[in-house]
């Protein structure tokens, strides 16, 4: 009596794991989050944060790193050059942050560049290289851009609802300040006013001198008059700082009133107190700033020209009343962008298990896929791996667990090709998976995954025509084979795209593999096309397909 696999109820535990890949929803309560690395490329340092969102939009940190970089040193913030010293840091920071993404099996990459790459002459080629080398996409962004993000990342941390803020994020380049609200951003400016372009520009004095800091002052006044009157105009009462220099004068500010204990993000400093501890930091020799704890030691040398500048806006619009810091900036404002932007494609991720599945689908999604069809040759290609399961080698059970992997993500990718041409769409298929970085696979996974996509239909694998083909060893070419094999029958069971076949039953003999459908439209069609591509199975499996419609 022949091994039965399957029924038209499809219910057995085989059938289930199928039905999931038909596309059944998992419950709400089971679905996990999408796993996220967000990396802020700014001009001193880089960060990095990894981040779990959820299809409601709420997001959980799991791990940050930070590096200091200095990529403003030398000229490149006057439209100079990055130094190779610099470039070197920057690239091997971005090493070890794409380890970090890697280890916490990370979905996808969102990197940003800000001040010193967009500006730099030979920022460009530097991005290239990262992309060339690393697999890495940088996407250098506008000031405007800039600005943007980090209003939405404060917004997400500090209530701005009611009257209007001053949100001020001072970066090593440039200096975002965006006049809102909880709902709109009435203006938003970037200015190159940067803590590291300023220093090197004003700051060869230490303390600042009198003829430096007069002319510093001078500067920021003449470029921060539009600041300053969209404020008055939109009636800002409160200052939002953001990032490092804010933070550390924010701790300083609390030190100085006896709150060193209290955590900076939860309170308010008067506007008076806030400008005090700004023009201490100013007046502070550089001996005096490493003294203070409150300043990090990375920032010793560039605080002051942010200090004089926080002093500078506070004096120019004497009617903010308040200081707040937000704990979120730049990179918090990517998260929420990066949520808003995906959401869709979150919530159908989200009740996927593991990265490699995540990986498959979300490539699926990017190349428009025919998901009810690619979700119904997947079924039908595990049940049939099932029912053939006795005549693959045995070598283990997490070998046979290995093949069933592959297929099914062959199966869910066997029609990416489409999304080029439709003639040869099954060679566009293998290009597009064999180059598409999908996650959590190993090289040797995704040319396997690729070339079984790729033998779909047309050609069988042959050593003669496919050179990569041929260049597999013995073993992982019998594998393509059989699952190829495999492929090819589950694709011709939804022929007509239409999933007509809504139940099968496969019975394995030692001469035959007896396939019974039961239909829910007129399958003929499905019928023609089993018959018609049935040959590779015969030969790699020695067994007859029957058709019992």
């Amino acid at each position: 009596m022949g091994a039965e696999h399957g029924s038209p109820e499809r219910r057995d535990a085989a059938s289930e794991e199928a039905s999931a890949a038909r596309g059944s929803s998992s419950a709400a309560g089971d679905e996990t989050p999408v796993r996220v690395c967000v990396i802020d490329l700014g001009t001193n340092s880089f960060h990095a944060v990894i981040v779990d969102v959820h299809p409601s939009g709420a997001f959980e940190w799991v791990d940050r790193l930070k590096e200091m970089v200095h990529l403003g040193e030398g000229r490149s913030l006057e439209g100079g050059r990055l130094t190779e010293a610099a470039m070197t840091r920057a690239f091997e920071a971005l090493e070890r942050i794409q380890l970090l993404a890697r280890g916490w099996e990370a979905w996808e990459v969102v990197a940003c560049a800000t001040s010193a790459l967009r500006e730099a002459e030979n920022g460009g080629a530097f991005i290239e290289r990262v992309r060339r080398e690393l697999g890495l996409v940088v996407r250098p962004i506008s000031g405007a851009r800039e600005a943007e993000l980090i209003y939405r990342g404060v917004r997400h941390a500090v209530d701005l609802r009611g009257a209007p803020a001053l949100v001020v994020d001072i970066g090593g380049g440039s200096v975002e300040c965006v006049v809102g609200d909880g709902e709109t951003a009435h203006f938003a400016e970037s200015l190159k006013l940067g803590a590291a372009r300023m220093t090197a520009r004003f700051g060869k004095s230490d303390p600042l001198s009198e003829e430096d800091g007069a002319a510093i002052r001078a500067h920021y006044r003449e470029a921060l008059g539009g600041v300053r009157a969209a404020c008055r105009e939109q009636g800002g009462r409160r200052l939002v700082g953001s990032s490092g220099t804010m933070e550390s004068l924010a701790a300083v500010c609390a030190r100085r009133q006896g709150r060193g204990g209290e955590s900076i993000f939860q309170q308010a400093y008067s506007a008076e107190a806030f400008a005090e501890g700004a023009a201490w930091v100013a007046g502070a020799s550089r001996a005096e700033r490493e003294a203070c704890d409150q300043i990090e030691p990375r920032r010793v040398e560039q605080i002051p020209a942010g200090a004089v500048l926080v002093d500078v806006l506070l004096e120019m619009i004497p009617e903010i009343e308040e200081v707040l810091v937000s704990p979120y900036a730049l990179r918090e404002g990517m998260v929420v962008n990066f949520i808003d932007e995906s959401r869709e494609r979150i919530r159908r991720l989200a009740p996927l298990g593991g990265v490699r599945e995540r990986s498959v689908v979300e490539l699926g999604m990017r190349f428009g896929w025919e998901e009810a069809h690619a979700r119904h040759v997947a079924a039908s290609a595990l049940q049939l791996f099932d029912a053939v399961r006795p005549l693959f080698p045995t070598n283990g059970r997490d070998a046979l667990a290995a093949d069933r992997e592959l297929l099914k993500y062959a199966a869910l990718l066997h029609d990416v090709g489409y999304h080029v041409s439709h003639r040869r769409h099954e060679r566009h298929a293998q290009y597009l998976i064999e180059h598409s970085d999908l996650h959590g696979f190993t090289g040797r996974e995704v040319t396997l995954l690729a070339l079984t996509a790729r033998y779909h239909r047309g050609d069988v694998p042959s050593e003669e025509k496919d050179a990569s083909f041929a260049a597999l060893s013995e073993a992982d070419r019998a594998r393509v084979r059989r699952l190829a094999a495999l492929l090819r029958v589950a694709e011709a069971l939804d022929r007509s795209h239409l999933q007509n076949v809504e139940g099968l039953r496969a019975t394995l003999t030692d001469d035959t593999l007896a396939l019974a459908l039961e239909s829910n439209g007129d399958s003929r069609l499905e019928g023609w096309a089993v018959e018609q591509n049935r040959a590779l199975f015969e030969e790699v499996f020695g067994r007859e397909i029957v058709l019992e419609c």
